[in-house]
């Protein structure tokens, strides 16, 4: 239970806090879960149309800081008559595909055409009906999503697909991995699972192909996004648990029927023919009694986002000595390789920097201070729970191999309409096969701060504070129920794997997910506050047999000098987080939003093109000062 002090309230406020002064912008908030950019349309035929280039330019939104630098990442051109010409071919394939005693097209491994594309046959039904040839009839950009961006192709056949593109924000390998995993992986939970995903119809790994860029094309699913039903600060009233579980208990299900399997080996899901002949035997699963499944799928090494972003400094070689595939009996690998790559990576970039090669400004204090945080995770990462552990409920079984979906997310679930509104879930980049136990939950129900189960019994005097910071307690409790609701679900349909919710195991396993979160530099001081917390406790996990250690002391010798620097560069963070505005988003402003700023005076550019907010109250202070 949380025992409210003025601690809590200091670190509450700082966390809540979007402005100085807990200032609000004046206008409207954006909502980007619900709201989406404007369809924009190109003349197929008509490579000098003057709104082709735009066709591929991101506008989504705009950055603080090297907003052209950003943009020109996410800029998404690919070759329109390219994608013509492998759609006629998509309709020239399907006329050949074979049909089982149903009508319905046998299933045969993916075909890689001599462009470099590889096709689906067995999913030619979601391109055409007939045997008539495929024209594009019109292509739509409709949404631009983080990691990529996606174009609806409507079809001659009255058919409509999916084209996604990725961003470059990754190396080319990393994207190409990410790609043939992916497909793969889509194919198992709709083959293996009979799950509700988009059919895949054609891929491309890379830019060798008719569409001159990495892609998916799959099927489109019309119908609604159930982040549309979603109101995570809906008040407790009669009605708002059932409003909450209508959105929460599809994903649940979904997850229940792909963590009902479990597979021989940790790393990620690949097509037979996307992996290396080293990586042949590597068999996901024992018993498969289909003809045509046997042999479909291999793992190979995990596209984990610890191996992907920001590693572009690392040569494939570098990356691939950490990113192997682990066997079961060897789960605590799993978090040691993030930490060994991490480090290559830091070690890389200080590297640079002192040889001044780096191509950027880095601040080399930093860098030697996240190079020993890491350095702190890699020593007690093997300790951190101990998978013979009697202590913790079928420990045997939270540490299988099972597929994890990162994205799990009301904003990747369609309600097709069309189809009984049935739920169809997309977006499966960087799942992996993880031991659940190192897994976490779904990112709009996650919650890894201070917890409040009841305002009036838990905050003092709760009744008699300001508006304003009552606001900010009820923002704790309700992202702490609805955590709750989601540990209720899943104990409900896997109560064998609940032991993932016991604060014990949140709190050992707690350095591993902060690496996984880790984003921006500054971030390691939450992976090093994760361990620190773990010290007090650590005899007591030790005598439980939580943890993988027989030592009863410690395993990180901290100096009282390197605490109390840890402690003041984190509440530093945690300010210059709190007053900065857009902070939590790197920079990143939705567009509609960073119009209304300029328009407003609010957003001052610099001399070398970047912005930052300012104030009326601040314009004048430094007017004064001239």
């Amino acid at each position: 239970m949380l025992k409210t002090n003025s601690v809590c309230r200091h670190l509450l406020k700082s966390k809540l806090i979007a402005f100085p002064g807990g200032r609000q912008l004046p206008f409207k908030r954006f909502n980007s879960s619900s709201d989406g950019p404007k369809e924009v349309f190109t003349r197929i035929n008509d490579p000098k149309d003057p709104k082709r280039q735009n066709f591929f330019q991101y506008t989504w939104g705009s950055w603080l800081v090297d907003d052209k630098i950003e943009k020109a990442k996410r800029q998404t051109k690919f070759s329109i008559e390219g994608l013509t010409k492998l759609i006629q071919s998509l309709g020239n394939e399907t006329k050949s595909v074979e049909k089982n005693g149903n009508g319905e097209a046998s299933i045969t491994p993916p075909k890689k055409l001599d462009d470099g594309s590889v096709i689906m046959p067995h999913n030619s039904k979601a391109v055409s009906d007939s045997a008539d040839s495929l024209l594009i009839k019109s292509i739509a950009s409709i949404h631009e999503g983080k990691h990529h961006r996606i174009y609806k192709v409507s079809l001659s056949s009255g058919k409509d697909l999916v084209l996604r593109i990725p961003y470059k924000l990754e190396s080319d390998y990393a994207i190409s991995q990410k790609i043939k995993s992916e497909c793969a992986t889509i194919d198992f939970l709709d083959l293996k699972l009979g799950l509700k995903v988009p059919k895949v119809i054609a891929y491309g790994p890379n830019s060798q192909n008719l569409v001159e860029s990495p892609f998916i094309l799959m099927e489109f699913i019309s119908g609604d996004l159930l982040m549309k039903k979603w109101d995570p600060l809906t008040p407790d009233v009669e009605g708002s648990n059932d409003k909450l579980l209508s959105v929460i208990e599809p994903i649940a299900a979904f997850q229940e029927k792909v963590l009902s399997f479990t597979f021989n080996k940790f790393g990620s899901l690949y097509f037979s023919s996307d992996v290396s002949a080293l990586e042949q035997d590597n068999i996901p699963y024992d018993g498969e009694e289909s003809a045509v499944l046997q042999n479909r799928w291999k793992i190979g090494p995990t596209i984990s986002r610890s191996f992907a972003k920001n590693k572009n400094k690392l040569s494939t070689k570098q990356i691939s000595q950490y990113n192997k595939v682990i066997e079961s009996d060897k789960p605590l690998e799993v978090m040691s390789s993030v930490a060994e790559v991490e480090l290559e990576n830091l070690k890389n970039r200080l590297a640079l920097a002192q040889a001044d090669a780096g191509g950027k400004v880095e601040d080399i204090t930093i860098l030697n201070k996240m190079i020993t945080t890491f350095e702190h995770l890699k020593v007690i990462a093997p300790k951190l729970i101990n998978p013979d552990s009697k202590a913790i409920p079928n420990v045997g079984e939270i540490f299988k191999p099972r597929l994890y979906l990162p994205d799990l997310d009301p904003l990747n679930v369609i309600i097709a309409k069309e189809r009984n509104d049935e739920f169809f879930f997309l977006d499966f980049e960087y799942s992996s096969i993880q031991p659940f136990i190192l897994t976490s939950y779904p990112g709009f129900v996650a919650y890894q701060g201070v917890k409040i189960y009841n305002l009036e019994e838990e905050v003092p005097g709760f009744n008699e504070l300001e508006e304003r910071e009552k606001q900010q307690y009820r923002f704790v409790y309700y992202k702490t129920r609805n955590e709750r609701l989601w540990e209720l679900e899943l104990n409900k349909r896997r109560h064998d794997l609940i032991a993932i919710a016991s604060p014990y195991i949140k709190a050992l396993k707690n350095p591993y997910i902060q690496a996984l979160n880790f984003k921006n530099d500054k971030d390691y001081l939450y992976i090093e506050e994760a361990i620190i917390q773990l010290q007090p406790y650590w005899e007591t996990f030790v005598l439980n047999e939580l943890c993988n250690d027989d030592n009863k002391e410690f395993p990180i010798e901290y100096s009282s000098e390197y605490l109390d620097e840890h402690q003041a560069d984190l509440e530093a963070y945690q300010m210059e987080l709190a007053s900065q505005p857009f902070a939590a988003t790197g920079g990143w402003v939705p567009q509609d939003m960073f119009s209304s700023l300029k328009e407003q005076g609010l957003l001052v550019a610099d001399s070398n093109g970047n912005y930052k907010i300012q104030f009326e109250e601040q314009k004048d202070n430094e007017k004064d000062t001239n």
